[in-house]
């Protein structure tokens, strides 16, 4: 992990070629499992290969053609992770308009032949799986995925959730009245997608590939799909696709095999390929015929919301690719390339101060295209400029090809990363597994070993050649016409013309061939005499030791073995929103956005990027409500490093111009779609509302943010970098000595005097009063947000905090019963909480709906009613109560098996040791809280006096 490797990609932008399969390995105690017999190694379906599958995969196939795969895990242990892929998504769709795939995967947890309507989410609740986090299904293009997250490794609850997933692949009942009652809760969902950013991609879709048909890009589907739908088409296109040779049950976690192998049999053996079934297994998508560009082409989208961004596509037919060694070999050499020209191009963003605001490069194959693409934002009053410079840089890069330097600085990248997945790989979490091994079933990839990829790298990248990158790289942007696509706030006469026009002027213009310069290793070392602890403690639970250094600095740590070969870094100093000055509009957000970008005063943050190549080090600082944070992932060897980094940023910041050039001109762009939705208004607007109109959060005009600079910002990171505090926590895989040595010789070893790290309140910022807020959005005219806030306080009183978190529970459960399965008014409602450890006397407790417009006063009646039924003593079930508790303490049984419990933990060990009482009280007290509790918190806090009401409607 790099310093600015994610900083200035745009979304659109991401990786379409990777080095490596993600990897796992056997863990060290695990029992021995059965091998797969030869029969099961027939039952591979991916093409022939030369490449091995992963040892650890069992795969099996039943006689009906359903295939499973199963990997005993136990990171973390006492889960398991249920997966089941049907090889079905909207490319299949045989309705005018798409949406049929992503409608039937909602059906799926409304009624089947053995589940009445409305009790599947309420089981699996009531066995401590949270709907949304534990119980979740996507559909893309070609597939359709149910995710069942188990928080128990109990024989009982995996064939719960077998029966579940059998259920949902051949017993869905489909009934008119529950497909009714779906349809707006989907049409929300689609409401949520609506916007000018969709828009957008559906007529660039729509210029890039003529001839391929338009569904293609629609998994969600369209209003005109969702009112059409019907039980004729649904049953139709379930019956034809979801077949036991479509689907694919993929088991990881702490199972037994040959256990977990009976079950599945018990529950998949005797299904069987519906009799009306159509369409063969093998039935493949028609996506219609390419029509490939002949000449240079040019479209623009204009929007008032949206930024300026100009594209350069290359499309070709889709080239079958089958995974085997060649393929990879191939795969690895273009991804060198790209990697090298995106890095280019985010330095030319990064040294222009007015023009280019971010750039990148992609390539990604689908099944109807092979596409590679340059894209950049760009200052909208200089996207002349900005794309002639984008142009430039690309040509550059083909015309004279990629150095060895940087061909090398990649290579020494992946084998770091390769040898990194290797020892991380014993303990790769039981969900990421289950993630790799659905993506490489349903995309025909040979899950592999660490150990074989690592081989694999070796023997053919020890000495790669930047002339065999750069023939790949011209490859990839050869044999095709550039497709140029920009989408821009302001209309252009001659818009196409125009477009075209800058680009052919552009070409003429002449290139020279790229200098890469040569740079040496990471140059702060030293920050004087190695420092002394001058103080220990050590937690009576979890054993977390903390140690205060003579200069004030506190180092708490903790050693696991929940992930091998890594460590986990949290950084925090200064006081937070108590450092910033009330007056001052957006200088939290001007930190964020210029601090790291300003770079350091022996390099630029490009250059610092480059020096850290072969490393797992990264730099990211944000301005928090309790301080400057960072969180860092690591590994033992790159320890020293990562917090050498981290004590450079903070005492030999550069505040270099292209810092603060890159903060004006994202912002310009950023704000023309800082009202795109009604989520866009809640964080610009009703955020300051909510905080006492104080400037520290949310965003007032651009004319006053565009005036935050570096001036305003040094004395603040000064004074805390003398003063501190600082905290450092460190988990993971690692001695304390070499914790306590890298401390020293870093932090430890500043010639300052830092405070103690204490918790406190921050005062002066108070919750509004009682009132009705009604804001606007620019987004899509059908699209509003209700939502209601009730004060509450600060988290002083656990057991306070504890009721109000359950009371949210229940609050949610109603809601998304009344709102979304008895109305289908909503997709996703919710309740949400929060009391602050920050702010003193500072909490609220909610509600929240994205709904229709002429939904909003119904669903303001459902709150109401809502707030009075949890206020009648008596009304609260036990089994609400079990629903909603039963998931959270499902979590926190398995929170010490995991990193994520001991980094919170450790990162305020000392400033904030009350978290780890808290932690050990959690489970009594919530056990302790009764339905009439809930009742008496609902009944003092859920009152009209305490109520701040947010409607967020379209203009």
């Amino acid at each position: 992990m790099h310093v600015i490797r994610h900083l200035m990609v745009p979304a659109l932008l991401s990786t379409g070629l990777a080095f490596s399969v993600p990897i796992f390995a056997q863990d060290a105690a695990t029992p021995p499992q059965p091998k797969p017999t030869a029969a099961a190694q027939q039952s591979q379906w991916f093409p022939e290969t030369d490449l091995k599958l992963h040892p650890r995969v069992v795969s099996r196939q039943l006689p009906n053609g359903m295939r499973y795969l199963m990997v005993q895990s136990q990171s973390p242990k006492n889960q398991i992770e249920v997966r089941m892929a049907v090889d079905a998504g909207s490319s299949l769709e045989k309705a005018p308009e798409p949406g049929t795939a992503h409608y039937l995967e909602h059906m799926a947890f409304n009624g089947s032949t053995n589940v009445p309507e409305g009790e599947m989410v309420a089981l699996l609740e009531r066995e401590g799986l949270a709907f949304g986090a534990g119980t979740n299904a996507t559909t893309t293009l070609n597939t359709t995925t149910y995710r069942l997250s188990l928080p128990s490794a109990d024989a009982e609850l995996l064939d719960t959730a077998l029966f579940i997933m059998r259920e949902t692949a051949s017993e869905l009942t489909l009934s008119d009245s529950a497909i009714d009652r779906e349809r707006g809760v989907v049409a929300s969902e689609i409401r949520g997608n609506y916007g000018p950013g969709y828009d957008a991609m559906v007529s660039r879709f729509a210029f890039l590939y003529p001839g391929i048909k338009s569904r293609t890009l629609l998994p969600v589907g369209t209003m005109e799909g969702i009112d059409a739908m019907d039980q004729t088409t649904l049953r139709d296109f379930y019956q034809n696709y979801y077949t036991p040779g479509r689907t694919t049950l993929v088991i990881t976690g702490d199972i037994d095999v040959q256990a977990t192998d009976a079950a599945i049999q018990k529950h998949f053996a005797d299904w069987k390929r519906p009799a009306n079934a159509e369409e063969p297994d093998s039935k493949e998508p028609d996506f219609g015929t390419l029509q490939v560009a002949q000449e240079p082409r040019a479209a623009i989208f204009v929007e008032p919301s949206l930024p300026t961004v100009v594209s350069l596509y290359l499309v070709k037919p889709s080239q079958e690719r089958v995974d085997n060694l060649q393929t990879r070999i191939d795969n690895a050499v273009r991804g060198i390339g790209i990697s090298i020209l995106q890095e280019r191009l985010r330095d030319a963003a990064l040294a222009s101060h007015d023009t280019m605001v971010s750039a990148g490069t992609s390539y990604y194959h689908e099944d109807f295209a092979d596409t590679i693409v340059a894209s950049a934002t760009l200052a909208t009053d200089k996207w002349q400029e900005g794309f002639a410079l984008l142009e430039q840089k690309l040509r550059q890069t083909l015309a004279y090809g990629v150095t060895q330097e940087e061909v090398d600085r990649q290579l020494v990248d992946r084998l770091n990363s390769l040898e990194v997945a290797l020892k991380a790989e014993e303990t790769l979490p039981n969900r990421t597994i289950a993630n790799i091994l659905v993506r490489d079933v349903l995309n025909e990839r040979v899950t592999t070993s660490s150990a074989d990829n690592l081989a694999f790298f070796k023997e053919h990248f020890s000495d790669l050649k930047a002339a065999r990158v750069s023939k790949a790289l011209l490859e990839l942007w050869d044999n095709a016409k550039p497709n140029l696509f920009m989408t821009t706030a302001e209309a252009i006469p001659n818009a196409e013309e125009t477009l075209l026009s800058v680009f052919a002027e552009s070409q003429k213009q002449p290139v020279a061939a790229f200098e890469a310069k040569a740079l040496s290793s990471f140059d702060y070392e030293s920050f004087g005499e190695t420092g002394k602890v001058a103080q220990q403690t050590i937690s009576s639970f979890g054993q977390i030791r903390s140690y205060t250094f003579e200069n004030g600095v506190v180092l708490n740590f903790k050693q696991t073995d929940f992930d091998k070969g890594k460590v986990f870094v949290s950084l925090r100093t200064g006081h937070g929103i108590e450092d910033l000055p009330a007056d001052k509009d957006g200088l939290a957000g001007f930190f964020q956005s210029a601090f790291i970008v300003g770079g350091l005063g022996k390099y630029s943050v490009a250059d610092l990027d480059k020096v850290l190549s072969g490393t797992q080090v990264g730099v990211g600082l944000s301005f928090g409500e309790d301080g400057i944070s960072g969180q860092y992932s690591t590994t033992p060897d790159d320890l020293k490093l990562q917090l050498q980094v981290i004590a450079a940023y903070l005492t030999d910041p550069a505040y270099r111009p292209e810092g603060a050039a890159f903060y004006k001109k994202s912002l310009k762009e950023a704000y023309k779609h800082s009202r795109i939705s009604p989520e866009a208004v809640l964080g610009r607007e009703f955020s300051r509302i909510l905080h006492g109109g104080d400037k520290r959060w949310g965003t007032g005009t651009e004319e006053e943010l565009l005036q935050r600079n570096y001036e305003e910002l040094k004395p603040i990171i000064s004074r805390i970098a003398q003063n501190g505090p600082v905290e450092i926590g460190i988990v993971g895989d690692l001695e304390v000595q070499v914790a306590l040595d890298a401390v020293a010789e870093t932090f430890g070893a500043l010639q300052h005097t830092y405070e103690v790290p204490a918790h406190s309140y921050a005062a002066g910022i108070a919750f509004p009063d009682a009132q009705a807020v009604s804001l606007t959005h620019e987004g899509d005219k059908d699209a509003a947000l209700l939502q209601y806030y009730w004060k509450t306080s600060d988290d002083a009183d656990a057991a306070q905090s504890y009721t109000l978190q359950l009371l949210q529970g229940v609050m949610e459960l109603r809601l998304r019963d009344k709102l979304r399965e008895a109305m289908g008014a909503s997709y996703s409602p919710y309740a949400f909480n929060l009391n602050s450890n920050t702010i003193k006397d500072f909490g609220y407790i909610g509600l929240s709906s994205s709904l229709k417009v002429d939904d909003v006063e119904v669903a303001e009646t459902v709150y109401q009613d809502i707030v009075k039924g949890l206020q009648v003593t008596g009304n609260i079930t036990e089994d609400e109560l079990l629903r909603a508790r039963q998931p959270i303490l499902e979590a926190m049984n398995n929170a010490e098996h995991s990193n994520g419990l001991w980094f919170e933990l450790a990162s305020q060990a000392v400033s904030y040791p009350e978290a780890i009482q808290r932690y050990q009280d959690y489970t009594k007290i919530l056990k302790q809280i009764t339905p009439e509790d809930l009742v008496v918190a609902a009944t003092d806090f859920l009152i009209p006096e305490r109520n701040v009401t947010l409607k967020i409607l379209p203009e």
